[in-house]
C-alpha cells in the first residue's frame, strides 16, 4: 500500500505518521521534550531534542513498512521559534519557544519605527503588535546575543530545521515566517530587515508549501531508516497544516486548533481587518480569519504539572462539577495573552475562590475559562465574517476530551466535529507530501479526499443561555484587572534584573 509520511514538530512533543492515500492512519507515535526557562518569561528549547524526538519516531513507525511504499514527506511546526544555525546545520543555541516574552522592549522600539499600517504595508498583512513576533526577537538578539547573528548562516522553524537534517537544504516558506515575509511578494519584507540593517544572509530561501525542496540524505538515511532519496517537500506552519488536515478549506468553514495555545477562526475569501485577530493567506483565494492564544491545553498541563497529577485523574474530579464551576473563575493568561488582548503582562488568575470549592472545581474552571477566551475571540469573528459554516471543527490534543468539546459547543452555541484523527498537523504534512508526489491536483483535493470527522457535539439552548450570563461576567475580569497586572508585572521586571 502506497502511503506518505507526515511530521508535526509541535511546541510540546513530535507526532510522526504515516498514512494511506485517502488518509487512514497506518501508524502515528509522539515523543515530547521540555521547554527549558532559563529566566522567568524566556522560553526555550534544545533542536537537538526536537530531532531526536522525529528520528525515533520515524524508526518506530516504518520498521513494519516496506521502504518503496513510501513515497514522499512533508512537515509541519510552530513558528516564531527561531533556530540559528551554523553552516554545518549545527544549531548554535537554543531555539526561542513561541512562548518567550523576552522582546517587550524591543516591540517597543520595532513600533516606534513603524506604525501599525506601515507594518502592514511591509509585510501585506496587519499583525496585532507582540514580543512573540519574530522581528522583535531578531532585535533582541540584535542587541543582547549579536555573536550570535553573526555567527549563524540563517536561522530556521522548527519544522525547517528538520527538513535541513534530512536534506541539507536551508529552506522555508512565506507563512512560517509570518512578521518577516511580505505575502505581496512572498519574500522576505526588504523594506523592514534593510531598516534595523539585519544580515540578508540569515533569511533561508522561500518555497511553496508542497514544493519538493530535496531527498532524503544518505546520512539522515541512515539515522532514520528512511530511503536515501525519498522526496521531501518544503512544509507548512502548524495553523495552515492543522486547518488543511481538519478538512477545512472551503469559504466558512471554521475551526478550533488546540495544543499548548489554541487557535479559533473561519476560512474567508475576504481580507478583514478586525483589532486583536488576525487575517493570513491560505489556499489560493482565502485567508484564514482567526484569533490565537497563548495557554489552551498548556493551562490544564500546567496545573496537572504544578498539584502531581495525571491530567485524565483532573477530568474525572471534574466531570461531576456543575457548569459555570460554582462561580468560580480562570483567566488563561498564565503565559500573557495574545488575541483578542495583545498584553504580555496579563496574568493567569482564579477568581471567586469560596471554601466550597474542590479541586474539580479549579479543572472544570480551567476547560470553561479557556472556552471563555475563545468565545472572546470567535465573537469578533463572528461580527466580520461573511459566511460561518456549521461545524466548528475541534482538532488537535484536547479534541479527545469529550466534555471540553461539549463545554465549547454550548458556549458557541455550535455543533461540533472531532476528526477520526485529531492530530491533524501531521496529517496535513502528509497531505502536502501526497499533492507533491502527484497523488492530488491540489491541497483542497488533498483535504476533501484525506480528511473525515468522527463524531459531533451538539449545543443545549439551556445550557447555552446559562453559560452566556456567566460569560459576561467572565468579560469584566480582564479590564478590572489589568491595571494590577501591570503593576505585577513591572515587579517582575524588577525581580528579574536583582542579583
Amino acid at each position: 500500500m502506497s502511503c506518505v509520511l507526515g511530521i508535526d514538530v509541535g511546541s510540546s512533543s513530535a507526532k510522526v505518521g504515516l498514512f494511506a492515500l485517502d488518509g487512514r492512519v497506518i501508524s502515528i507515535t509522539s515523543r515530547s521534550y521540555p521547554t527549558f526557562e532559563p529566566r522567568p518569561g524566556f522560553k526555550e528549547q534544545d533542536p537537538e531534542l526536537w530531532w531526536k524526538a522525529v528520528v525515533e519516531g520515524i524508526r518506530t513507525i516504518i520498521s513494519n513498512v516496506p521502504q518503496e511504499e513510501i513515497l514522499a514527506l512533508g512537515a509541519s511546526g510552530h513558528i516564531s521559534s527561531l533556530t540559528f544555525v551554523d553552516k554545518s546545520g549545527k544549531a548554535l543555541r537554543p531555539a526561542i519557544s513561541f512562548q518567550d516574552q523576552r522582546a517587550v522592549v524591543e516591540l517597543d522600539e520595532l513600533n516606534s519605527r513603524f506604525s501599525r499600517e506601515d507594518l502592514a504595508g511591509c509585510l501585506g498583512i496587519d499583525l496585532p503588535p507582540a514580543p512573540t513576533w519574530p522581528m522583535p526577537r531578531l532585535l533582541w538578539f540584535k542587541r543582547h546575543e549579536p555573536s550570535t547573528l553573526q555567527d549563524s548562516y540563517c536561522f530556521l522553524q522548527a519544522k525547517d530545521f528538520m527538513n535541513l537534517r534530512l536534506t541539507g537544504e536551508f529552506a522555508s516558506d512565506v507563512s512560517s515566517n509570518k512578521g518577516l515575509t511580505d505575502f505581496a511578494t512572498n519574500q522576505f519584507a526588504e523594506g523592514l530587515l534593510s531598516a534595523f540593517d539585519l544580515p540578508s544572509h540569515l533569511f533561508p530561501r522561500l518555497y511553496r508549501p508542497e514544493e519538493i525542496i530535496g531527498e532524503v540524505s544518505k546520512q539522515a538515511a541512515s539515522q532514520t531508516g528512511l530511503p536515501a532519496g525519498l522526496p521531501v517537500v518544503t512544509g507548512w506552519n502548524d495553523l495552515n497544516a492543522c486547518a488543511l488536515g481538519s478538512g477545512v478549506f472551503q469559504e466558512g468553514d471554521a475551526f478550533n486548533l488546540t495544543g499548548t495555545s489554541e487557535h479559533i477562526g473561519v476560512v474567508t475569501g475576504s481580507r478583514h481587518q478586525s483589532p486583536g485577530l488576525i487575517c493570513a493567506p491560505f489556499l489560493a483565494g482565502r485567508n484564514l480569519f482567526y484569533g490565537v492564544t497563548c495557554a489552551g491545553g498548556g493551562s490544564l498541563a500546567w496545573f496537572a504539572k504544578a498539584f502531581g497529577h495525571e491530567i485524565d485523574q483532573l477530568l474525572a474530579l471534574a466531570d461531576g462539577i456543575p457548569l459555570g464551576s460554582d462561580l468560580l473563575y480562570f483567566l488563561p493568561y498564565i503565559e500573557g495573552e495574545r488575541s483578542p488582548i495583545w498584553d504580555p503582562s496579563a496574568q493567569g488568575t482564579f477568581c471567586g475562590i469560596r471554601s466550597c470549592h474542590a479541586a474539580g472545581h479549579f479543572v472544570r474552571a480551567i476547560l470553561e475559562g479557556v472556552a471563555y477566551g475563545l468565545w472572546q475571540i470567535f465573537e469578533l469573528v463572528e461580527r466580520s465574517a461573511e459566511t460561518i459554516n456549521d461545524p466548528l471543527v475541534i482538532s488537535g490534543g484536547a479534541a479527545r476530551i469529550r466534555l471540553w468539546n461539549q463545554i465549547k459547543a454550548d458556549l458557541v452555541a455550535r455543533t461540533v466535529a472531532v476528526p477520526a484523527n485529531p492530530d491533524v498537523g501531521v496529517l496535513g504534512a502528509a497531505m502536502l507530501a501526497a499533492v507533491a508526489t502527484g497523488h492530488y491536483e491540489s491541497c483542497e483535493a488533498a483535504s476533501r479526499g484525506m480528511a473525515r470527522v468522527e463524531e459531533r457535539f451538539f449545543p443545549a439552548p439551556e445550557r447555552t443561555a446559562q453559560y452566556r450570563k456567566l460569560y459576561s461576567l467572565y468579560c469584566q475580569l480582564y479590564p478590572t484587572l489589568r491595571t494590577w497586572f501591570e503593576q505585577i508585572d513591572e515587579q517582575r521586571h524588577k525581580l528579574r534584573r536583582l542579583p
